[in-house]
Order: C-alpha cells, then sequence, then structure tokens
C-alpha cells in the first residue's frame, strides 16, 4: 500500500481554504480528482491527529478513504462519468481502492453509460 505522504500535499504547499481551492493537494488537471484527493487528505490527518503520533495509520487510512468516496462525482451525465472514472482509477493506483472494489465501481459506471445511451 502507498504510503499516505504520498497523497498528501508537500510541504511548502499553502494549507488555507482558499489556497487549497486553487492548489489541489496533488498536481492533476481533473477537478473532480483534486477534490477526491482533499477530501482524503483533510480526513486522514484529522483522524491522525485524534490517534497521536505513532499510532498505526490503517484507521486513518480508511476513514480517509471513506470521504474519497464520498467525494466522487454522482454517476449522472458523461462528464461525471468520465471523472467518477478518472477518480477511481487514481485510487486504484494508490492502492486506497482494492482491484476488486475497482472492478465494482467500474460495473457500476458501465450500467450508467448504458442508461444515459438509452435516454438519447
Amino acid at each position: 500500500m502507498e504510503d499516505p505522504e504520498e497523497i498528501e500535499p508537500a510541504k511548502n504547499e499553502p494549507t488555507s481554504e482558499e489556497s487549497e481551492a486553487k492548489q489541489p493537494d496533488r498536481p492533476s488537471s481533473n477537478a473532480s480528482v483534486a477534490r477526491c484527493i482533499r477530501a482524503f487528505n483533510r480526513a486522514y490527518r484529522k483522524k491522525i491527529d485524534e490517534l497521536g503520533e505513532g499510532a498505526n495509520d490503517s484507521e486513518a487510512r480508511l476513514v480517509g478513504k471513506t470521504f474519497y468516496m464520498r467525494a466522487l462525482p454522482p454517476l449522472a451525465g458523461i462528464g461525471n462519468i468520465r471523472d467518477f472514472i478518472a477518480c477511481i482509477t487514481y485510487a486504484q493506483l494508490v492502492e486506497l481502492v482494492s482491484p476488486k472494489e475497482a472492478e465494482t465501481l467500474f460495473a457500476c459506471t458501465k450500467i450508467a453509460l448504458s442508461a444515459l445511451r438509452r435516454e438519447t
């Protein structure tokens, strides 16, 4: 599993809400991916602070993952579906979701795309 430092922002990046809106935690040209990463990082850091130094970060990663998943765009409209795919692909690359979870989520995108095609 990738270290959480890989998903956290660099130490020299701004941390204010305004700055975060302008600069995602990790370079991404996709605003949805950046939003999901920020959701993970905020929840992860808050949980790490609650647990204290030296604690195992698996609980914090689980909380972060929950917030990452909640930040996913809805599977409505082609743009949102593309963004959803980008977010899940990123999550799989950093080992936030397992290949099996990604497979299930990608199956959901297929259903959404099928429904979208039937509408037009």
